[in-house]
């Protein structure tokens, strides 16, 4: 398997979760600071009327609240997201088997027409049949994706600002129509994987094809 030995992708081999903590501090740490930062500026107006104008004085405040905001929204989003996940692998591993890969994806899609039926798979699974979808709610995959229908994998992209860019895994399919993954950073983790990681995604999950196919 490409890039077998990046500790990230050994994370997602092996179905781990990595420990939360460091993005909680980080999230916790922004909006204490961005907290601060407001305080100091409704708790010293003369200092900033002295040094900025009225526009600046506003970005010093408006900036620092979305600061704030975001980073509650990181903690929440990263909890949230760690906790359906622990709650998806047990739901996975309670069969006995182990997956060759862990897939983690966003249920929020780009398009409606690449969104998969409710429930929306959180964890795709990768061994010698093909994808699974899966849900902390259910026993059993909601969704299959076999190799036997997947033609090519690609990197699907859009339009942004003029520029083509990369946003997610993109599986043509046999029947002529395609299916569209937007993989996570991570298990346990909300956020979107950038253009490098997609790429990284690619390639691991072709030469799992790849290697999973002379195994059987």
């Amino acid at each position: 398997m490409e890039y077998a030995g990046d500790r990230w992708v050994q994370r997602l081999r092996d179905g781990v979760v990595p420990q939360p903590w460091p993005v909680l501090l980080g999230a916790v740490l922004l909006s204490v600071g961005a907290t601060v930062a407001i305080v100091a500026e409704f708790s010293g107006p003369a200092f900033f009327e002295h040094v900025t104008g009225s526009k600046a004085r506003f970005g010093a405040v408006v900036f620092p609240a979305f600061l704030v905001v975001l980073g509650v929204a990181i903690v929440i989003g990263t909890w949230w997201s760690g906790r359906r996940d622990r709650r998806t692998l047990r739901r996975i591993r309670a069969g006995g088997s182990e997956p060759a890969f862990f897939l983690p994806v966003t249920t929020r899609n780009i398009r409606v027409t690449d969104e998969f039926p409710r429930p929306r798979p959180e964890i795709w699974t990768v061994d010698a049949v093909g994808l699974h979808g899966w849900v902390p709610q259910a026993d059993r995959p909601v969704f299959a994706l076999p190799w036997s229908e997947i033609r090519t994998i690609d990197l699907a992209t859009k339009d942004v600002r003029g520029v083509r860019t990369d946003y997610a895994l993109w599986f043509d399919t046999t029947d002529g129509g395609h299916r569209v993954l937007t993989p996570r950073t991570t298990l346990g983790r909300p956020f979107e994987a950038g253009q490098t990681g997609l790429d990284v995604l690619m390639r691991v999950l072709r030469s799992l094809r790849r290697e999973l196919d002379r195994t059987t």
